[in-house]
């Protein structure tokens, strides 16, 4: 090989390493590090479809049919989904739906490329006490938490709860002391009272609904969560909810309201201000919570066209868009809010001028804002029912607790980011490595020549 062609080939080498991926590896996935959950609901059977609902599943099923799961997953991944979080009443398998079902839901998730992560219930039908509690969280840690396809970040299993505020700061800490003393997990509460983040990881409010402004609800509050975390010197997540839309009124609950969808500009106003509350994840109020209205699974109204809607944002949200497309233009869902009418005769939506019940004032505090924290009714039977009730007045609920910094981390345990800067130190090393080569190789072509000329 002569001289001139090991210099072209090592210069080649050099040109195409950014090309080939030898100086710039490609990130596990291309969703990036901001995390886009979903509550997910598993405690329907066929006897959920005869109730007077706003809208209807494309196709009526029974949670545990592990082919609707297997439909559901997909439909996730479809949306750009990372990971379902269930709503979970603890680890008693009689006449508990939401904990055979879920194991269900790993099993398949782990098949798919999925993940899943539980939603304490605290005042479930089978958690009775703090020892309950206790219980249910070390089952949660040394089962579930093992699975393959549990839900984990920084390599964290992850854990939200509803209605911590059953039991007292300090009986949070104690149970956190005795479950996780080393802060192995995370902890992500729900509610308005933020005392709760010192046992806590983080926060969430399951809902906005109640809000004419979403957008700038979830900013405040994404403010509030850092200040409190500013001032305690502890850092803590902030995970912003987004909701299409809401109708309980088929529940017959006394405080019942609706927040028509506006053809997906109520969804996109929810986005807007996770963009602006730099959320560090997303969680969506709900993959299929269909007796309040709020799911995004393909419908016989709407289709999968919230799906699509979904998957749009939450790609905006992962490249930190300065905004949202326009609100009035959504893209992808219908129109109106009324579901497009099928072969089959569905039940009418609500109007997009109802009046939704008085919401609470627009400007919450650090002890009690108006969010309004809905309220589960369950019933420990097989037959799933139970719903998160809205009311138009907020009650506090415990906190989250931080992730591990307060900058973003790697949001699944099998999702590994690149620096950037890394693939261009490895760049200049290749670059003195050829540079290197060069000179040796010019070296000893000095070194050939001048023993030619000795010789002669």
């Amino acid at each position: 090989m002569t001289f001139r062609r090991l210099c072209l080939i090592l210069v080649t080498l050099l040109a195409l390493s950014p090309i080939c991926g030898w100086a710039h590896p490609a990130p596990a996935t291309a969703t990036g590090e901001r995390l886009v959950l979903a509550f997910y609901y598993a405690w329907f059977d066929m006897n959920t479809w005869a109730l007077p609902l706003s809208d209807q599943p494309l196709q009526p099923y029974m949670s545990t049919d592990p082919a609707a799961i297997e439909r559901h997953v997909r439909e996730a991944r479809q949306a750009g989904l990372d990971a379902f979080v269930q709503s979970w009443y603890g680890p008693q398998v009689e006449n508990n739906q939401t904990e055979t079902n879920f194991q269900q839901l790993l099993d398949v998730s782990a098949r798919l490329g999925f993940r899943a992560a539980v939603d304490v219930e605290v005042t479930g039908p089978f958690l009775h006490s703090a020892a309950d509690v206790v219980a249910a969280l070390n089952h949660v840690l040394s089962v579930h938490a093992q699975h393959p396809a549990y839900l984990r970040v920084g390599g964290k299993p992850v854990i939200f709860f509803w209605r911590q505020g059953q039991y007292s700061v300090e009986t949070w800490a104690s149970i956190r002391d005795q479950v996780d003393p080393q802060r192995t997990s995370i902890w992500i509460m729900e509610g308005t009272d933020l005392a709760y983040l010192g046992p806590f990881d983080g926060n969430h409010l399951y809902s906005v609904a109640w809000s004419e402004d979403p957008a700038g609800t979830l900013v405040r509050w994404g403010n509030q969560v850092r200040d409190w975390s500013a001032a305690q010197g502890l850092p803590r997540t902030w995970v912003a909810t987004v909701m299409p839309g809401y109708d309980d009124r088929n529940t017959g609950r006394s405080g019942a309201f609706v927040r028509p969808r506006a053809g997906g500009a109520y969804y996109r106003q929810c986005w807007d201000g996770a963009l602006g509350s730099h959320a560090d994840w997303v969680i969506v109020t709900s993959f299929n919570e269909w007796r309040e209205g709020t799911q995004i699974e393909t419908s016989a109204g709407y289709g999968d066209a919230y799906l699509n809607l979904t998957a749009e944002l939450a790609a905006a949200y992962r490249q930190g868009a300065a905004a949202v497309p326009d609100v009035a233009q959504p893209a992808s869902a219908p129109a109106t809010d009324t579901p497009e009418a099928t072969e089959e005769p569905q039940p009418t939506a609500p109007p997009a001028t109802e009046t939704p019940a008085p919401a609470p004032s627009p400007s919450p505090t650090t002890t009690g804002t108006p969010t309004p924290t809905p309220t589960a009714t369950a019933s420990p039977t097989p037959t799933p029912a139970p719903t998160r009730t809205l009311t138009p007045t907020p009650s506090p609920s415990p906190p989250d607790t931080p992730t591990p910094s307060p900058t973003p981390t790697p949001m699944l345990a099998d999702r590994a980011a690149t620096r950037p800067w890394g693939g261009w130190v490895m760049s200049a090393a290749v670059a003195l490595l050829a540079l290197g080569a060069v000179a040796w190789a010019l070296r000893l072509q000095g070194d050939v020549a001048g023993r030619t000329i000795e010789k002669r």
